[in-house]
This record gives C-alpha cells, structure tokens and sequence, in this order.
C-alpha cells in the first residue's frame, strides 16, 4: 500500500513538472493589439488583428489630418478682411479718393484765385499715375508691363468687377469723405482754411459729372466698331506720320540731292493732313455718340486709344471696359447723392479703414 501510494506522489510531481514546462502549449499568454488610436483590445488568441483595424487607424490619421488642414485653412480666411480683393486693396481706393481730391480747386485759393472753382482731373494722368506706379495694387512696379497684364487679366472678369463695385463703393465714398475733411487750402491772404461744407458739396458734385462723363465715353467706345475702325485708321495715320520723318532723317544723313529732300518732306506734310483728317473724323464720331461733358479733344482720342488697346489684346475684354463704363455711372450716381447729405463722422479702424456713420 505504501509503494503504491508513493508511486502516485512520484507520478504527481513528475506529470506536473511536465505540466509546467509545457504550460504555453496549453494557456497561451493573452496578445494585446491596438485597433484604434489609444484603444487596445486584449485576446487570448493569437490570430491577426482584423483587417478594418489597420483601416481603422489610417482612416482616422487621414481624418486628423484633414481636419488640421481645413482648421488651418478656415484661420487663414479669417485674418483675410472681409470685401477686399487680392491685387485691389483698400489701399488703392483710398489712394484714388485722396487723388480725386487733391485735384480739386476752391475759387478764391492762392493755388486758383479765380472766382471760379476747378476739378483738374485729366484721365492721361490717372493711367500714368496707377499704370506706372501701382499704388495701392499688389503687383510689382519693377515690372511694368507685367504689372498691367496681371492687373486686366484679374479685374477685366465679370465676377470681380462686380464685387469691387459691391465692396468698395461704400468704402470710395467714405475715403472721399476722410480726405476731404484731412484737406486744407491756402486762401489769397496766406491763411489755411479747412474744406467748408460749400465746397465739400461743390467738390462731390464736379466729381459726380467727370465720373459720369467718363463712363458715358468708355461705354460708348467699348461698343461702337464704327469708332474702332476709325481708332485703327487713326493709329495707322500716325504710323505713316512716323515713317515719313524717319525717311526724311535717313536721306539727311546720305549724300542726296535737294529734290529728294523736297519729296521727303512734302510725304511728311501729307502724312500730317492725313493723320489730321482721321483724328477730326474720329472725335465727331466720339462726340456724336456719346455727347461727353467736360473732357477735351485730347481726353476723348486718348481715351478711345486706351479702350481700343483693350480689345487688341483681348475682343472679349471689350464687354468688361464697358461694364466699368457703366458702373462708373452708377458710381457718379452715389457721389452725387452724397453730395447732398450732410457731412458724416468718419471713423478710422485698427486697419486703416474708413467707415462713415450719418
């Protein structure tokens, strides 16, 4: 009995040594995976995680990811003034409004003496000072022509013409308003005087007929061919106006006889007339149709050559340039209404802006 028992013990100890040494065959150690970002699923099996966890966890990088990016691209909106255009600033508008107002004259003032008031606003100037210069359009003045193919392929467009008359008609008006209470004359005695609300409304006023003088031209020039062929043949004119002068320089510098200088110069007085005649032909056409106020002969043929160029470069620009025309006179419309309210309060922002309150 007592072999037998001892036997037992001795088979006991032997089956769970064996027991323990083969443990792993018979209690695998739970694997711990991840399934998620910062979730972890405990299995006591050891088969692969499914596959939709490795999809699982990309999808949701990729989420985070795309989040980042739209919150980093909602931010960047934000810091973006509301109703300001990329080339066009505010800056711009307002450097415009201070021009606009510069040029006007009181009577009775040192620089004009007269007993009558003056708006010297010439549109060559307006096209040389923002054409050469930029102020206040976010190109790069270093670059001239680049400059201006840059600024017409972006405001020549529907959509943006709409909303700078949109957005910066109010802000036009309110900069108007700042500068001319900023502006100070120097009358005949020597003495500086601010802007009276006389001239303020005077000032407004001029305005208000140049801007709609000007928009009734563009837009008549932007849709006539009549007044574009005759802008060609005017152009061509002076060509040959130019070719006949410097034929005439290039005879001078050769050994030439006397008679061939006399056809030279007498192709040079007919290629004047010639010129002469399709400039008259030109403005009668200009006027005609369009019955301009306060622009000279000198404004209307150069205007008519800066739409023509226009439609050069692009037939389909021709459309816009008349749109602006036609809301230049909207615009005139707004300058010559608040020309009739009293002055407002014009309040300056953080940024720059002016804002006006009645």
């Amino acid at each position: 009995m007592k072999r037998i028992l001892a036997l037992v013990v001795i088979l006991g100890l032997a089956g769970g040594y064996w027991l323990f040494q083969n443990r792993e065959r018979f209690f695998p150690t739970p694997a711990a995976r991840e399934v998620a970002p910062q979730r972890w699923q405990v299995a006591t099996s050891s088969s692969p995680p499914p596959v939709n966890a490795t999809v699982q966890i990309a999808q949701n990088a990729s989420n985070a990811t795309a989040e980042t990016d739209l919150n980093a691209t909602n931010a960047s909106e934000a810091q973006t003034p509301v109703g300001s255009d990329a080339i066009v600033t505010h800056a711009f508008v307002q450097d415009v409004a201070a021009y606009l107002v510069a040029r006007y004259l009181p009577a009775g003032t040192k620089r004009n003496p007269t007993a009558q008031s003056r708006f010297d606003l010439n549109v060559k100037s307006v096209n040389i000072r923002y054409g050469v210069d930029f102020p206040g359009l976010s190109v790069d003045p270093a670059d001239t022509l680049g400059a201006r193919k840059k600024i017409f392929e972006h405001v020549l467009q529907g959509p943006v013409i709409d909303f700078l008359h949109a957005a910066y008609t109010p802000l036009f008006l309110d900069s108007l308003e700042e500068a001319l209470q900023a502006t100070t004359h120097t009358l005949s005695s020597g003495q500086a005087a601010p802007i009276t609300e006389a001239q303020r409304q005077e000032m407004l006023s001029l305005l208000s007929a140049r801007l709609q003088g000007i928009g009734q031209v563009v837009s008549v020039l932007s849709s006539s061919d009549a007044v574009r062929t005759l802008v060609g043949r005017y152009l061509e004119d002076m060509d040959k106006v130019n070719q006949a002068h410097l034929d005439f320089w290039n005879l001078q510098t050769e050994k030439t006889s006397p008679a061939a200088l006399d056809d030279a110069s007498a192709r040079i007085k007919t290629a004047i007339q010639n010129r002469e005649i399709s400039r008259q032909r030109l403005l009668q056409n200009i006027v005609a149709l369009s019955s301009p106020q306060g622009m000279d002969a000198s404004e209307l043929i150069y205007l008519a050559q800066w739409v023509y160029r226009r439609g050069a470069e692009n037939q389909k620009r021709l459309a816009m340039v008349g749109k602006i025309g036609d809301l230049l006179i909207r615009t005139a419309g707004a300058v010559k209404e608040r020309s009739g309210q009293p002055m407002p309060a014009v309040i300056v922002d953080a940024g720059g802006n002016a804002t006006g309150s009645q």
